[in-house]
């Protein structure tokens, strides 16, 4: 049975991993035996869950953030798409690691960056997403994975519902070192 303290914590967590639960006092034999009673839920490898906490409709992003850590974001397809700026829903929660990581679980796509990952990223519950201007620098970067028509749709559709600015993507563009890509597209994302 889990502590009367410790359950409201947990439940406001949502996903949690290993390591924020022993900063909360709860040991890894606790966990265990939580998990067996059926008071926990485990979502992966020291990824759990409190079995009523409220769910954000981004759970696979905080599921993804767990897995890959602190020094990982969402981007990609899957930032498109929680900016609605893609149609398509993303098979593979898409995620943005340093250029090491390396991953076999099914269910993620992994964008190998040497782009600094603190730089245009924001924190949300749970996770840690890019921002609308580099979703759309990077879909114009990685043009041949996420597709050109998607790619430049997303830019357009930014830029037309006033997501972005040209002056923000320029900004964004020199502090990720993408100007050369963005001047060579911005002919044909501007309205």
């Amino acid at each position: 049975m889990m502590d009367r303290q410790q359950e409201p914590k947990i439940k406001k967590l949502g996903v949690f991993t290993l390591a924020q639960g022993k900063a909360m006092g709860i040991s890894q034999q606790d966990i265990s035996r939580l998990v067996a009673a059926k008071d926990l839920v485990r979502l992966g490898r020291g990824i759990y869950l409190h079995p009523n906490a409220h769910l954000d409709r981004d759970v696979g992003f905080q599921v993804a953030y767990s897995k890959f850590g602190p020094a990982s974001a969402i981007g990609g397809l899957s930032a498109l798409y929680h900016y609605n700026l893609a149609e398509q829903v993303p098979g593979e929660i898409w995620v943005v690691v340093p250029p090491g990581k390396r991953t076999r679980v099914k269910g993620y796509k992994l964008i190998r960056t040497k782009t600094r990952l603190d730089k245009e990223i924001i924190d949300e519950k749970g996770y840690r997403i890019v921002t609308v201007e580099r979703a759309v620098l990077e879909a114009l970067k990685f043009i041949t994975k996420i597709g050109e028509r998607t790619a430049i749709k997303a830019a357009r559709e930014s830029l037309a519902q006033r997501k972005s600015t040209e002056a923000k993507l320029a900004r964004a563009a020199k502090e990720l070192g993408l100007e050369s890509m963005l001047a060579k597209h911005l002919e044909v994302i501007t309205p």
